[in-house]
């Protein structure tokens, strides 16, 4: 099964609808959202700095870069123009931000022309990560920084024992939702070939327990993906739902997640 994500362009409506209601409920979690101000209130800009935000989606963390950040100037780019459109509904008021159809590797956006790029769980969705540092670099003025945050997914885990039967929910997220879940480890050599200096990689635990509403997100729909795919049935699936809504039903549930935050600068020539 291939990460939907990759395919992000060629989806229906339905399909971004529920991809942009996960999106929503991410960041406007408590978790998320403190994770977020944390490592948004490390990104330097001063007065008038352009902020090119790579897989903006539907907007729903282009609102956390403005209060965290306030740029002059915020451009989001996505390969999905249904999301884009959402974005541009969000924040029809905003003059400072604008949105168009662009890829992480191919923003359609001038040489040297940004302060600071900021990819928020994008790279883990990458078939060629290297080809987005690339263009990551060529739009950022000498001196300006990359910011990229995303999930080790590869930590994930809902386990309460060793064999725990819900875990193979996960492998149903790293299945159908991740195309890297290791891109995270990877991320600092491949800036440096890139050109860039890495000035800081930092951890984020992220652990749902009492209202996981995120990550009950990502596994159903990383199991009905499953189920269109042919992988098992809709009896399977079911089942794994009742078991992680009973768990937080009775106060059980637990799911966990190490997120990263890598930063880097282009140097300046000299």
């Amino acid at each position: 099964m291939v990460d939907l994500h990759t395919q992000i362009r060629e989806q229906p409506r339905d399909v971004l609808k529920v991809i942009a209601r996960s999106m929503d409920i991410r960041a406007n979690e408590p978790e998320m959202q403190a994770i977020c101000a944390r490592y948004m209130s490390q990104i330097p800009l001063a007065d008038g700095g352009r902020v090119l935000e790579v897989g903006c989606g539907n907007g729903a963390t282009t609102g956390l870069l403005m209060t965290h950040l306030d740029p002059a100037e915020l451009v989001g780019v996505d390969p999905a123009p249904g999301l884009i459109e959402m974005a541009e509904e969000t924040f029809a008021g905003e003059i400072r931000a604008s949105f168009h159809a662009g890829e992480a590797a191919r923003t359609e956006e001038p040489d040297s022309s940004f302060d600071v790029v900021v990819a928020h769980t994008v790279y883990s969705h990458l078939t060629d990560p290297e080809a987005a540092l690339a263009e990551a670099h060529r739009v950022l003025k000498p001196g300006g920084r990359l910011v990229i945050f995303d999930g080790d997914f590869a930590t994930t885990t809902v386990e309460l024992f060793a064999g725990d039967p819900l875990q193979a929910a996960v492998g149903a997220i790293i299945r159908n939702m991740v195309h890297a879940p290791f891109v995270m480890r990877h991320l600092p050599t491949l800036a440096a070939e890139a050109g860039f200096t890495v000035t800081m990689v930092e951890p984020h635990g992220y652990v749902q327990t009492a209202s996981p509403d995120y990550l009950l997100s990502l596994i159903s729909r990383s199991l009905d993906a499953g189920v269109r795919a042919g992988d098992f049935g809709a009896v399977l699936s079911d089942g794994f739902k009742r078991e992680a809504q009973r768990r937080v039903e009775n106060g059980t549930f637990y799911g966990a997640v190490m997120f990263l935050t890598l930063f880097a600068e282009k140097p300046i020539a000299v």
